[in-house]
């Protein structure tokens, strides 16, 4: 907070200097006005101490009518004092005193009314505060001081009670006319003065004065083009002036009536210079007025002087009220102008911060929006993971169930075949015995030995038993698949053989890849690499494998259409399965087919939920987006895909050694 300086003198003080430098203004000020306006009767027209007075009064507050009163007893002392001797000097005293309390009583009045009906605004800047204090403060106030001063002089015995009206209408108006002329100047330059606060040079370096406040920040951003209009308005000023003086020597020094030809001056002024500039000038013309009318010179000069007064002070008055009330009226529009410039300044900084505040909402909204959007991603995801989960586990559980149902009475024809297969090759070494023993049996065994065929059946039944026994095992080597395929007996991530994961694979697939009678057999070439045991959720990682050669069958059938059974043969379909280490803790599994290929479109989107090329009931879109999620959620690896149209496509798993979760 910035601290104010503490004045150099106390505040009593002060008052006390203001009080001196008043009444020595007041009382400087009635010496020259009685020798430079007085009559030959002793009659002063204007009287600018109250002007001095009032504006005092109405700048600094009313603590100051003790310099009023003070000025006003000196002024009329010297001028109504009966120095004959003590008692006279002291007699004489007593209406001068009261003479110093009128027009105290009559200034404060006419301040206080005016402070009350322009609730304590400057009472110049506008047209109706402009007749109230012309009003109030400039007839009303007077009117006491003109009522005691004269009643004092008649009781005191220098004005005679025949001629009070006379004596009190030359008083007061008098008073009006030395308020109408000086109490302006004084408003108007103390207004500027705070206002401002700037030296003189800078006032009239402005453009137009009557815009004098407003102008002066422009100021300081343009005094490389100021310099020049500094220039022509110190000219302006001067030649002003100057007209007007010369104008004011003619009319009333020389005797032409020329006194209107001061009206366009003053009207300038106003324009120009403002309203200090105006009043000052009005002023000039005024005491010029003044002066050559009470020494019988200028148009206003007639045989009778109350007449030639009369005269004198309606010019004074009409050239103040025009002067005052055109530039109140300037002021007003100045001021409007001001306000309106500033609500146009806040409504633009109104709408840049609404622009801004619907910036900043936009991008919160679409923060928010993104965030959402993430969100209901997110749990799209995990739905369609649950999704998954849930569907492996209850197939992973049926495939259980299913390959230990189908284990146990494979298992157990397998085991009896064995027993079986002795058997019957006992049996058979038995028979062969009898028939070396008893080569020649009865006629009805023979006639039964030759309706079995027994040399057929021997050989026939020992193929069945091997195709039985064949049919076993493949039974039980596809079970053992199924169960390695699903890995439900292995929880969570284990080291595991990847290849044999491959392999459980491709023994499912087997009934895809032979041959139909429209195509030959898919041929799948394996070029296994050197890997160790990869520590892996086998279960779903084979469930990638199953969807990466699903996809590479579909492929090949798709680019099958058209083509006959001798141009598929020709240009055999085949899956490459390419397995090896790329670095110490990085493995490649790349599934390979040279089918019709996936274009770059399609490409973009192959790992996105519920996209799919397929027709309706023969893909859900879900198989390379789970296959995405396995790989890179539950492993930490990268799945890609690199395709041309027409020549095949190739999928990359890369995973490592060690999965890395993220999700």
């Amino acid at each position: 907070m910035i601290q104010q300086k503490s004045p150099i003198f106390p505040h009593g003080l002060r008052q006390i200097g203001g009080t001196v430098v008043l009444a020595i203004a007041y009382y400087g000020m009635a010496e020259i006005s009685r020798h430079l306006a007085s009559t030959p009767q002793n009659v002063t027209p204007v009287w600018p101490p109250d002007g001095i007075a009032v504006g005092a009064v109405l700048l600094f507050g009313n603590w100051i009518g003790y310099g009023v009163f003070l000025g006003s007893f000196l002024a009329n002392f010297w001028a109504f004092r009966d120095p004959t001797s003590f008692l006279s000097l002291v007699i004489s005293t007593l209406p001068i005193l009261l003479i110093a309390i009128g027009t105290t009583l009559g200034t404060l009045l006419g301040a206080f009314l005016l402070r009350k009906t322009t609730n304590l605004r400057y009472p110049l800047e506008r047209v109706t505060d402009v007749f109230k204090f012309l009003i109030l403060t400039g007839m009303v106030g007077p009117i006491i001081n003109a009522t005691v001063g004269v009643a004092c002089l008649a009781l005191s015995g220098k004005v005679p009670w025949t001629v009070y009206g006379t004596v009190w209408l030359t008083w007061w108006i008098s008073n009006v006319s030395g308020i109408f002329i000086v109490s302006p100047i004084l408003l108007s330059w103390g207004q500027f003065i705070q206002k401002n606060r700037h030296p003189i040079w800078q006032w009239l370096s402005l453009s137009s004065t009557s815009e004098d406040s407003e102008n002066l920040p422009h100021l300081r951003h343009s005094r490389v083009n100021s310099h020049p209009l500094k220039f022509w308005l110190i000219v302006e000023s001067v030649i002003l002036m100057g007209l007007v003086i010369l104008i004011s020597k003619v009319a009333f020094g020389e005797g032409y009536h020329l006194e209107y030809m001061l009206i366009p001056m003053l009207i300038w002024s106003a324009f120009r210079l403002g309203q200090p500039g105006a009043t000052l000038l009005t002023f000039i013309v005024a005491a010029i007025a003044v002066i050559a009318t009470v020494n019988g010179r200028g148009g206003f000069v007639t045989a009778d002087l109350n007449q030639s007064l009369m005269q004198l002070q309606s010019f004074i008055g009409v050239i103040t009220l025009t002067i005052l009330v055109l530039t109140a009226t300037i002021a007003e529009r100045t001021q409007a102008e001001t306000k309106l410039r500033l609500a146009f300044a806040e409504l633009a900084r109104t709408n840049e911060t609404l622009e801004v505040r619907v910036q900043q909402r936009t991008e919160e909204l679409n923060q928010k929006n993104t965030t959402l959007q993430q969100t209901l991603q997110t749990l799209k995801r995990t739905q369609l993971q649950m999704l998954h989960s849930e569907k492996m586990s209850a197939l992973g559980q049926m495939v259980a169930g299913v390959a230990h149902e189908i284990n146990n009475p494979v298992s157990f024809i397998n085991g009896n075949l064995t027993y079986l297969s002795e058997y019957f090759q006992s049996l058979l070494r038995a028979l062969q015995i009898y028939q070396q023993q008893y080569p020649n049996p009865p006629q009805a065994l023979h006639a039964e030995l030759d309706k079995l065929e027994l040399d057929f059946l021997r050989e026939d039944m020992t193929k069945i038993l091997q195709s039985m026994q064949i049919g076993t095992e493949r039974i039980s080597t596809i079970v053992l698949s199924l169960r390695n395929f699903s890995r439900l007996n292995e929880t969570g991530l284990k080291a595991v053989d990847i290849h044999q994961g491959i392999d459980s694979t491709l023994v499912i697939l087997q009934n895809r890849l032979q041959a139909t009678a429209d195509r030959p057999q898919i041929q799948v070439i394996k070029e296994y690499g050197q890997l160790p045991l990869i520590e892996c959720d086998a279960g779903s990682l084979n469930q990638v494998f199953m969807n990466l050669l699903s996809n590479a069958i579909d492929a090949l059938e798709e680019s099958n259409q058209g083509r006959s059974f001798q141009d598929i043969s020709a240009n055999p379909n085949t899956i490459w399965i390419q397995t090896r280490q790329i670095d110490t803790n990085q493995v490649m599994i790349m599934i390979s087919d040279n089918g019709t290929g996936i274009s770059k479109e399609i490409r973009s989107k192959l790992f996105d939920p519920f996209f799919t090329t397929k027709p309706v009931g023969k893909g859900t879109g879900l198989g390379l987006f789970m296959s995405y999620q396995i790989v890179t959620q539950k492993h930490g690896g990268n799945l890609s895909c690199n395709s041309t149209l027409g020549k095949g496509t190739k999928f990359v798993i890369e995973i490592p050694l060690k999965a890395k979760r993220i999700a």
